[in-house]
């Protein structure tokens, strides 16, 4: 039998998704700030270097945007919303310092990648585990939590 998932469970999980809308919408704005003070009529993406960088930038933020919330959601519904929000947060500040070192540098950029790496794999560990448990419980009628963990943890 599954358990219910409420409202109030998945809170936190809802103010980093939005937090991240609106992370990508500010990186979106910053990239047609520079635009328009580097002159660069539309629809071209090349030729100015400062522009470049920015605009890779955010190339590069949407792209991983997709796993980042795959990895999110499977970690909070599945796992528990609380180390995901947690690690969800650490994504979202990675990914402001991933953007704002690579539009001043290609070389700016690797810490915020790093850290951004690390929040992700931390989310798609999470995922993996209650996922994992959750197909042993229901397919295989193993509740980790209940045979194994509780009694090493001393619940």
């Amino acid at each position: 039998m599954s358990t219910p998932i409420y409202v109030e469970n998945v809170a936190l999980l809802g103010i980093v998704t939005l937090a991240g809308g609106y992370q990508l919408a500010s990186f979106a704005k910053r990239v047609g700030k520079k635009r328009y003070q580097v002159k660069l009529a539309y629809p071209a993406i090349t030729g100015n270097p400062e522009f470049e960088l920015i605009y890779r930038a955010q190339q590069n933020c949407l792209e991983f945007y997709p796993i980042f919330m795959s990895a999110f959601w499977t970690s909070g519904i599945f796992f528990h919303p609380a180390p995901t929000f947690l690690a969800g947060v650490v994504y979202l500040y990675a990914r402001e310092k991933y953007f704002t070192g690579y539009s001043k540098s290609v070389e700016g950029r690797m810490s915020g990648f790093r850290w951004s790496v690390r929040g992700l794999m931390s989310l798609l560990a999470m995922g993996g585990v209650g996922l994992c448990h959750a197909v042993l419980k229901q397919y295989a009628g193993i509740n980790v939590y209940e045979q194994y963990l509780q009694q090493y943890l001393k619940f």
